[in-house]
Order: structure tokens, then sequence, then C-alpha cells
């Protein structure tokens, strides 16, 4: 009973309900999924820790100081009755969710999703969907973090 009890409180949350539909479409085919938790975050982190030495790479390596699960679903190359019934699914969990930014790019667009602090100082749970492939994050980064990356990215 106290599992099932888990099992609710853990799919009340958008991130839980995504985490479910990316359960329920694994093994599909043309559907790779990548779900990075607890113990594996935290050896990828190390990782990418060790193998950085430039002083910017390493601030951009902060981002990632925040952050417990990363889960990656790329669905590029699944038949298209099957990447539209995942996509429909996806954004009726994502309806009412703080579109914190939207990207479009040749015809193709990206939502960014997540929940912001109410200073603003912090960005918690971010859910990234294009029409091919969805992210998902948990844990927080902070806006001054993301602004510094998106310079470096300009550059």
């Amino acid at each position: 009973m106290a599992l099932c009890l888990v099992g609710e409180a853990w799919a009340g949350n958008p991130g839980g309900k995504l985490r479910s539909l990316v359960s329920s479409f694994k093994g599909t085919e043309g559907f790779d999924v990548v779900d990075l938790g607890g113990p594996a975050m935290l050896l990828v982190k190390a990782a990418a820790r060790a193998e950085v030495d430039d002083p910017e790479d390493r601030a951009a390596m902060d981002l990632f100081k925040g952050l417990k699960r990363l889960t990656v679903v790329d669905f590029s190359e699944a038949a298209p009755e099957k990447r539209e019934k995942f996509l429909r699914k996806a954004l009726r969990i994502l309806e009412g969710e703080e579109i914190l930014m939207e990207v479009k790019d040749a015809g193709e667009k990206l939502s960014i999703y997540g929940t912001s602090s109410k200073d603003g100082s912090q960005y918690h749970d971010i859910i990234l969907l294009a029409e091919d492939a969805l992210i998902s994050i948990k844990g927080s980064i902070r806006a001054e973090q993301v602004g510094e990356l998106m310079k470096q990215a300009s550059k």
C-alpha cells in the first residue's frame, strides 16, 4: 500500500507523469531513452568535471551541481503515428505548466517548461520538448548561470 501511495505522489507532478509516459514508450521501436538519476548522475558529473580544464568550461559545469536526474528521449526515428501519440500525451501533461521560453528555427519549435523561483533567481525541474525529442531535468539551476552559458554559446 505504501508503494502505491508513493507512486501516486510521484505521478502527481509533471515530471513524474512524464517519467511514466517515457516508461510506457521505452522499448518502442524508434524511441531511444537515457535516464540518469542518483548514483549514475553523480558519476556523470564527476567524470565531466575531471575532463574539463578550461575555466569557462568549468563555469558551465557549475550548471550541473543542482541536477538530480536527467532523462533524454530521442524519438526522431519513431513511426509518425507513435511520435504524434507521444507528443500529444506529453503536451497534455504539460498543459498549464509555465513556459520559460519558446524557440523557433527553420520551422522547428523547442518549448522550454519549468518553474522559476519567486525572485526569478532559479529555475526548477526544466523540461525541453521538441518535435522529435524530450529532455527532462530534475533539480535546480541558477538563472545567472543560464545567462552566462548563453553568452558563451553565442561567441
